[in-house]
């Protein structure tokens, strides 16, 4: 089970308490950013609440778009409003299941007999839709799991952030790098230019190198100059470093016109 790396990845996060803005979502960021770092295209981040009509929908409209890989985080816990595993095994028409693995690791971790009934929290996070491939979570109780929708790939993570970062690093980082292999390279840089001054520059080089994408961050400046991100992505087996540096050249020529030069710091 894995997803075509020519098609793009979204992310959606789920929880009410994301959608009333009583929690900031910082997963969504932290996964974008890994994703895109191991050379995948995100092209939507999605936030819904417990809802199963809600997710249902978006996950539906994540497989009509095509989408490679979903992945979700959040729903995953033992109250009652977590319902991401019944409805994302509805989405991929199978039942739900207890897993074996997920049981034996809560015994081992909470020293519970074999002959002894799991605690009902424990009981509803080890069950994971029939279709899955279960990863255990290393940090928490919630495992992650892999399903297939179709022709798109869920990945689902539980919804605290330490928890989706261990889950991450553990199990779909490594999936996500060898999936995407050599697709992205990124680079930071920083001109001493006004954005006013840099934008029209930045969009000179995106009109030359159309697999590369410049942004500036004002709100990132320290008064040390405007830091700007290039990122190069390219899916036809050239590799993407070799094009970032004929970005950076051409537009290190652009930035010496107006008198200035670039400085790489990341």
């Amino acid at each position: 089970m894995k997803p075509d790396p020519d098609r793009p990845a979204e992310i959606v996060s789920i929880g009410t308490e994301v959608v009333l803005g009583r929690i900031q979502d910082t997963n969504a960021s932290w996964l974008a950013g890994n994703l895109a770092h191991a050379g995948a295209n995100v092209r939507r981040i999605t936030g819904v609440p417990d809802t199963p009509d809600e997710v249902r929908a978006v996950l539906a409209d994540a497989v009509a778009r095509r989408t490679g890989l979903v992945v979700s985080t959040g729903g995953l816990g033992p109250t009652p409003d977590d319902m991401t595993v019944a409805t994302i095994a509805a989405a991929a028409g199978c039942g739900v299941t207890r897993d074996p693995d997920a049981v034996a690791n809560y015994r081992q971790r909470r020293d519970i007999p074999d002959d002894q009934e799991l605690p009902p929290n424990l009981e509803k996070m080890a069950t994971v839709p029939e279709t899955a491939a279960v990863f255990i979570n290393p940090v928490g109780w919630a495992p992650g799991f892999m399903v297939p929708l179709g022709d798109t790939v869920m990945f689902a993570m539980p919804g605290p952030p330490r928890e989706m970062k261990g889950v991450y690093e553990a199990h779909l980082g490594p999936l996500a790098d060898n999936w995407y292999a050599g697709r992205t390279v990124a680079q930071r840089l920083r001109v001493e230019m006004f954005e006013s001054q840099v934008s029209p520059l930045l969009e000179e080089a995106m009109n030359r190198y159309p697999n590369a994408y410049l942004k500036a961050y004002v709100a990132l400046g320290d008064g040390a100059g405007l830091p700007i991100d290039v990122v190069v992505r390219r899916s036809d087996g050239v590799p993407p470093a070799e094009e970032m540096q004929e970005v950076i050249r051409f537009f290190g020529d652009l930035v010496r016109l107006h008198g200035k030069e670039i400085e790489l710091i990341d």
